[in-house]
């Protein structure tokens, strides 16, 4: 029961630092994009609150339409940050609805996987696990680890050119909050699931793309 308080306990902290993240798209332009990015980051906070319905012993009773809700993170904790680098970079090349275009085919993998994975519930020592099949799995994990590399280099090619200490800052946490998370999705994907490394570095990352959101705003106001 301790180890399930404290594990409550960060999945209430980590709800509470979403809502504060999806704050932070309130001065996004254009409006789309703005109603875009609230509504991962509500999806976002639905995950934890899955995540402690499955705490229970009859979850796959009572809870299991929650499961699409699991894997809400694939969406909300990528393609914010993605959008996150050009708020921070404001290039004049670039436009909301390019990114998008780019965005699409992974968007696409990530609400296919949510949407249509096959998934069957599995057991932990904090209660109840959806775990996605071989393929889905393979799918998922193969779509993040090029979407990690990708992300981690295009930001440290942005640190480099970029003069700007702010911007820096705020790329650098992004890269960081993306390598934790491909490190604990390593993890899990062993089977380590016992201690829920995840939740850190969730945590991390929230706290990441809220900084750059915030960092893109107060330079926005500067120029």
């Amino acid at each position: 029961m301790p180890r399930v308080s404290a594990y409550l306990f960060l999945l209430g902290l980590a709800c509470g630092i979403t809502v504060l993240m999806t704050l932070g798209y309130r001065r996004v332009t254009p409006n789309w994009l703005r109603g875009f990015l609230v509504a991962t980051g509500l999806f976002t906070a639905s995950r934890y609150i899955a995540m402690a319905l499955f705490t229970t012993a009859d979850a796959p009773a009572r809870f299991w339409a929650w499961h699409y809700c699991w894997f809400a993170s694939s969406l909300g904790l990528t393609v914010p940050s993605v959008f996150a680098v050009d708020q921070l970079l404001r290039h004049p090349a670039m436009t909301p609805t390019k990114l998008l275009r780019w965005c699409a085919p992974l968007i696409a993998i990530y609400a296919a996987v949510i949407l249509f994975g096959r998934v069957s519930p599995g057991q932990d020592p904090l209660g109840w696990v959806p775990r996605l099949g071989g393929a889905w799995q393979l799918a998922l994990s193969v779509t993040q680890g090029l979407f990690v590399v990708s992300f981690i280099a295009t930001c440290g090619l942005f640190m480099v050119k970029v003069p700007s200490r702010p911007i820096r800052i705020g790329l650098c946490g992004l890269a960081l909050a993306q390598s934790y998370l491909a490190l604990d999705g390593m993890i899990l994907a062993l089977g380590h699931s016992y201690f829920r490394p995840y939740l850190y570095s969730e945590i991390l990352a929230l706290l990441a793309i809220w900084n750059a959101y915030e960092t893109g705003a107060r330079l926005q106001q500067n120029v």
